[in-house]
């Protein structure tokens, strides 16, 4: 346990000159409390008042609190040895791998020789505003405040440093280049006639359930139990990675076979000739990796269609933007369905009031439709008749 040391320092006075003599706890690379390393600050010939007036304008500036340990190791030391294993572990191969990316090409350049304990906030923002200089997006901005947040957050936590200075830093908003748009009807079935096995499938599936691409691929034969009409969703097959999806009781998502889907699924099945136990397997019977399922057996045949830009969370869009406008359909329900945690997740695909907005515009329209003609009536001659003025 550490010992607390409630003192601000002490003045000494040398041939009429003061100075600030303190210590510190110092913080090692492994967390522990390893030595008290001493500090002085001198303030020259100046009256004891002066001194004590300098001491408490010094402690106050400079943020000092003497009864708690300095944290020596930098922001390098503190990712390798306590950030990986403490807290990066314990996410998924995706947030892993984009924390490792972050890390390395971002943060440990500017930061990783830098002690936690003198990363400021004015510097983050310099170093946020330096990247968006160098155009990158303003997500990818985002993506490293929150990983350097999340860092300083957890030495905060473990009581090593005084603040979070990530936080309360001034971030852009988020622009999306591109962002993923639902599919219309006349589309689905123009996508669906052009793809061929097992893509059609795979497309029509997402469709229906809303499932993720790793999702998806992820499903094996046993997981479509005909007998009592249920889907199973137990695993997500993502850049060639295998993760649990997650449930109620760690058991995975399920959902109801509709007739539809349930056609769709065994007209597959007679279709498909392997004995692999992955439901969409590849030649050699293993999961297949959804960017290159996308390049194999998507964009070749749909690369012709005159259909604007689409990806595979068009499919997730097309399923919460038709449903998520019915009526019928409690939105508890469709957060279920769509397996979100959050309900603003389910929001950001569709707009809860635009049923409401529709009859507000409608109902706008007619008042000025009661105004009468209000364009330019034409003779056959194409002479411009004079417009009533309506009282």
């Amino acid at each position: 346990m550490i010992r607390r040391r409630f003192q601000i320092g002490g003045l000494e006075k040398r041939r009429r000159t003061y100075r600030l003599r303190y210590r510190v706890d110092i913080i090692g690379r492994d967390g522990t409390v390893t030595r008290r390393e001493r500090k002085s600050v001198p303030f020259g010939k100046v009256t004891k008042q002066e001194a004590i007036r300098l001491r408490d304008e010094f402690i106050r500036r400079h943020g000092i609190t003497m009864n708690r340990p300095k944290a020596t190791m930098t922001l390098g030391e503190f990712w390798n040895l306590h950030f990986v294993p403490n807290i990066v572990t314990k996410k998924s191969h995706y947030t892993q791998r984009l924390y490792a990316q972050l890390f390395l090409n971002h943060i440990e350049p500017t930061f990783g020789q830098t002690s936690i304990c003198e990363i400021t906030r004015g510097g983050i923002d310099s170093f946020l505003s330096i990247k968006l200089g160098e155009e990158y997006s303003t997500q990818t901005v985002h993506h490293i405040h929150e990983l350097l947040s999340k860092m300083l957050g957890t030495a905060y936590k473990y009581r090593w440093i005084e603040e979070n200075t990530a936080s309360g830093v001034e971030l852009p908003p988020i622009e999306t280049v591109r962002p993923a748009r639902a599919l219309t009807l006349d589309e689905v079935g123009l996508i669906a006639k052009s793809l061929p096995e097992p893509a059609r499938t795979v497309f029509m599936i997402g469709v229906i359930y809303g499932l993720r691409i790793g999702e998806i691929l992820g499903l094996q034969v046993a997981d479509a139990d005909f007998a009592n009409g249920i889907l199973w969703v137990r695993r997500s097959a993502t850049r060639g990675v295998l993760n649990r999806v997650k449930g109620k009781h760690g058991n995975g998502r399920h959902f109801t076979i509709p007739p539809f889907a349930r056609e769709i699924l065994q007209r597959y099945l007679t279709w498909r000739k392997s004995d692999s136990s992955w439901l969409f397997p590849t030649r050699k019977g293993g999961f297949h990796n959804d960017r290159t399922f996308w390049i194999r057996f998507v964009v070749p045949h749909v690369s012709k269609l005159d259909i604007p830009h689409w990806s595979w969370h068009s499919m997730r869009h097309t399923f919460l933007t038709y449903n998520g406008n019915d009526a019928d359909i409690a939105f508890p329900v469709l957060q279920s369905l769509a397996g979100h945690t959050k309900a603003e997740t389910t929001l950001k695909y569709i707009d809860p009031f635009v049923r409401e907005k529709g009859r507000a515009l409608e109902a706008w329209a007619e008042k000025l439709a009661s105004l009468g003609p209000i364009w330019p009536q034409f003779t056959q001659n194409g002479i411009h008749e004079k417009s009533e003025v309506v009282q």
